[in-house]
């Protein structure tokens, strides 16, 4: 797996709830995108 596409980030609080949720978001948007139209429908059905 390539890592150089990765982001770490610390839990501490300074960075906002609402931004760690939209970076996730992001994060899986991607990952299903690069997946087949068939199993996009399979997972997306399920949000």
């Amino acid at each position: 797996m390539n890592k150089a596409q990765w982001n770490t980030i610390i839990l501490d609080g300074s960075i906002p709830q609402g931004e760690i949720e939209r970076m996730i978001d992001n994060s899986y948007m991607l990952v299903v995108s690069k997946m087949t139209k068939k199993d996009q429908k399979s997972i997306l059905i399920h949000l």
